[in-house]
């Protein structure tokens, strides 16, 4: 199933940008996310060391659509910075492989906003730096020429997967559960918890290649949307996520909030699906237009 991009816009949604000029972030997104019912409940966010965003293969096929869509300039960039035939593919799971040997990034992945917030605020970030402050740093670090090649280097890696991060939508927010982690679910009869299910279970459930994923997400991208994902800033698209969490918790056909033990099906599948798909999307689209705005 994949969200309609022709559908009305609506205007009665939650005002959650943060920019100066008060620009509200994607109104198609929320019209998606309003027509699924998915804009209203609670939010979730992690809180576990052990909780990746998308999987490997969300992760990946974000990096594909992202290089894609380089400029040569940045395209060239890229490539020298990275390991020799290294891709943006290959590199976006980095943060999480080397997480454990780097303690310091544990809150990195992350931003906890409180349920009862409307919008992200820089408070909410943990004191040691979470995902939206860390993006906007390594951003400066990778653009910084005079800083070391392998300063810059990583830097680049965890801008790839931060930005990734993001836009998972248990990524930003908080609840007690550990962002889903110790809501034990059953999803399509299989055990599991919530946080997996946003991580791998909706994307991966019907076993898609990596390459026929990125081809038919990729296909459903069209320059007016790409250039409509692309405005905004970092804090607009965490705003996003918010929104779109909002849904995770809740029965499709009840709207009540999922209790231990549920059964998750195609209902939440069929609701869900959408908005994961539509946040790789947006996140690969996001992740090239920084880059080609870092390497003109």
């Amino acid at each position: 199933m994949t969200a309609d991009r022709n559908q009305p816009l609506v205007n009665e949604l939650p005002h959650v940008s943060t920019r100066p000029d008060g620009r509200r972030p994607s109104k198609r997104l929320a019209a998606t996310l309003a027509s699924s019912a998915l804009v209203f409940g609670l939010l979730a966010a992690w809180g576990s060391a052990s909780a990746w965003a998308w999987g490997k293969l969300g992760h990946r096929v974000a990096g594909r659509i992202a290089e894609a869509r380089l400029t040569p300039n940045a395209k060239k960039a890229v490539r020298d910075l990275l390991d020799p035939g290294q891709t943006l593919a290959d590199v976006s799971t980095w943060a999480d492989e080397v997480r454990r040997d780097r303690p310091e990034s544990a809150t990195w992945h992350y931003v906890n906003v409180p349920i009862a917030e409307s919008k992200y605020h820089p408070r909410h970030e943990d004191p040691k730096g979470g995902v939206v402050s860390k993006i906007l740093d390594f951003q400066k670090i990778v653009a910084d020429t005079t800083a070391p090649r392998l300063q810059r280097q990583e830097a680049l890696k965890y801008l790839v997967h931060f930005l990734q991060d993001m836009h998972q939508p248990v990524h930003v927010g908080h609840r007690a559960d550990r962002g889903g982690n110790d809501l034990q679910v059953q999803f399509f009869d299989e055990g599991s918890n919530l946080h997996r299910v946003w991580d791998s279970g909706l994307i991966e459930h019907t076993k898609p290649t990596e390459a026929d994923l990125t081809k038919n997400l990729e296909a459903r991208i069209t320059p007016e949307l790409a250039d409509q994902w692309s405005q905004g800033s970092v804090e607009d698209w965490a705003n996003e996520s918010l929104l779109a969490a909002k849904g995770a918790y809740l029965i499709p056909e009840t709207r009540k909030e999922i209790p231990k033990g549920a059964k998750l099906g195609q209902p939440y599948y069929e609701a869900n699906l959408p908005v994961a798909e539509l946040r790789v999307e947006q996140a690969g689209v996001r992740l090239a237009t920084i880059l080609n705005a870092i390497f003109p």
